[in-house]
């Protein structure tokens, strides 16, 4: 897939700056260098990804008047009956990143990325009823990642996204250009209710997905080591 089909139609739309698209576009090399890291550290193939031209906000009523910034997530939908994970980097990201930060999300999506794949692959199916049913999974960001340690060989990568991450992104520099630069200049926003931070996948659309052989393998190998 074309990772910028959002961000062109975005642009054809006058929804996004070209000056914005432009700047992205020169830093997709740094988003491809990020994933080739990370393929080179697992051993595992990088799921799809594009770039969301809006900037996904968290905003909650339990938070009034505060919001988080989702930089990247990762988000299985269904495609000819099949789940599909795509990992989402905002277009923010990728304009205002500098390339350790890029490089540490892209690892820290990759962590979600693997965890989905095992938690899906383990779901039991044992009736039709069960099978009619949803399968819905927190999206809390502690809960919902393999440690990186474990599914990385490259000791600065793990430490990379050890620094980056103590639950969210840290990365004050960032969010104060984010702010400046796109959410007080009224650049898109797509605010994110607490309903979309939940998987929903029909059971059987799940049943019948075949995962990427590799990281189920890779799944199964951490398993294994974390049991003995």
């Amino acid at each position: 897939m074309d990772p910028l089909v959002l961000l062109d139609q975005a642009v054809a739309q006058e929804k996004l700056p070209r000056a914005i698209a432009k700047k992205v576009r020169l830093k997709m090399k740094v988003v491809q260098g990020a994933v080739e890291r990370v393929e080179k550290a697992s051993g595992l193939r990088y799921p799809p990804y594009y770039i969301e031209p809006a900037l996904p906000v968290s905003k909650t009523a339990a938070e009034y008047g505060q919001m988080g910034v989702l930089f990247a997530r990762v988000i299985p939908t269904t495609v000819t009956g099949s789940v599909v994970i795509l990992v989402q980097f905002s277009a923010a990201l990728v304009a205002y990143g500098t390339k350790g930060t890029i490089e540490a999300v892209a690892a820290h999506e990759f962590t979600h990325y693997v965890d989905l794949v095992r938690k899906l692959s383990t779901t039991d199916v044992v009736s039709d009823e069960v099978a009619t049913t949803l399968y819905e999974a927190s999206f809390a960001d502690a809960e919902r990642t393999v440690p990186a340690k474990r599914l990385f060989t490259e000791k600065a990568l793990v430490a990379l996204v050890s620094r980056k991450f103590k639950y969210d992104l840290v990365d004050a520099a960032l969010t104060k250009k984010v702010g400046d630069s796109w959410v007080a200049k009224n650049l898109p926003i797509h605010y994110v209710g607490p309903e979309e931070n939940v998987v929903k996948l029909s059971m059987d659309v799940v049943a019948k997905t075949r995962f990427d052989p590799a990281v189920l393998a890779k799944v199964a190998e951490m398993e294994q080591k974390a049991g003995s």
